[in-house]
């Protein structure tokens, strides 16, 4: 009754099947604390995944594109007493990305919308950068400008705005959930705080061409994500929870396996 009261009528024995494998996983443990989330080697892979897409969060330099956006609407010639409509249409792009995400992330999978919407904001940056620095040789690259703004905004919200957030849910069993989230909102907030006092002096050394650090941290966590990370799409919590145990598995059985050819080595030496 519960289940049908919270999602509606219809077939949800796939659901409460996966909810009572995890509790038979769990075996009634007691909440893990951050520090046992750090020491348990059993869900390593799922801590550093978990800790690159909330460092992707701040490092792509989407509160830095907030920053300039003020001076290329002006660049544009949008009237300082009508920047606030833009504001207000910035506002609304940001809603209606995380409702078109809200109907992708089941579709296309949260691995492939986080690196294919973070290759798609790497290009909209690099080539704001090259508007930026260009943006008093023509009258229509200031326009270029706005246009590349709203692209890397959109996919942002289509993209690591949306996945994060069920994504400790996702790849953590009961038992570790409350501490992914506290890990998560940590790692959000201490690199927005770095970020926030380093950026005026990156700026200052740097101008428009501060983008081009987020660039690579882009490509760099695409590609780090497509290799790494894996799909959760369609998949139970104990069935992702398997599958790093795995990964897990499979590089114990590589590091032994290069020991022992090290230590055959040395005997036959």
């Amino acid at each position: 009754p519960a289940v049908k009261q919270l999602w509606g009528d219809g077939d949800h024995m796939a659901e409460i099947d996966d909810m009572v494998a995890e509790q038979e996983a769990i075996r009634g443990e007691k909440a893990k604390s951050v520090c046992d989330l750090f020491r348990d080697k059993a869900v390593r892979w799922q801590v550093i995944t978990l800790f690159l897409v909330s460092s992707c969060m701040q490092l792509i330099g989407v509160n830095v594109v907030y920053f300039y956006a003020y001076d290329v609407f002006i660049k544009a010639g949008i009237l300082p007493a009508q920047t606030h409509y833009v504001s207000l249409g910035v506002g609304i792009t940001e809603i209606l990305s995380t409702v078109l995400c809200g109907f992708l992330i089941e579709r296309a999978g949260r691995k492939t919308l986080l690196w294919t919407t973070y290759t798609v904001m790497a290009l909209a940056l690099g080539l704001l950068t090259v508007t930026l620095s260009l943006q008093d040789s023509f009258y229509w690259v200031p326009y270029c400008s706005v246009a590349l703004i709203f692209i890397f905004i959109m996919s942002f919200g289509v993209g690591p705005a949306g996945v994060l957030c069920p994504l400790p849910t996702e790849i953590f069993i009961q038992s570790y959930r409350p501490a992914a989230y506290v890990l998560n909102g940590a790692t959000n907030w201490s690199q927005l705080f770095i970020l926030g006092l380093l950026f005026p002096f990156i700026e200052m050394l740097l101008g428009p061409f501060c983008f081009l650090i987020f660039v690579v941290v882009l490509v760099i966590s695409a590609i780090l994500i497509y290799f790494f990370v894996p799909e959760t799409k369609g998949k139970s919590t104990s069935e992702i929870t398997e599958e790093f145990r795995t990964r897990q598995f499979k590089k114990k059985q590589h590091q032994t396996m290069e020991k022992n050819a090290t230590e055959e080595k040395t005997f036959c030496t």
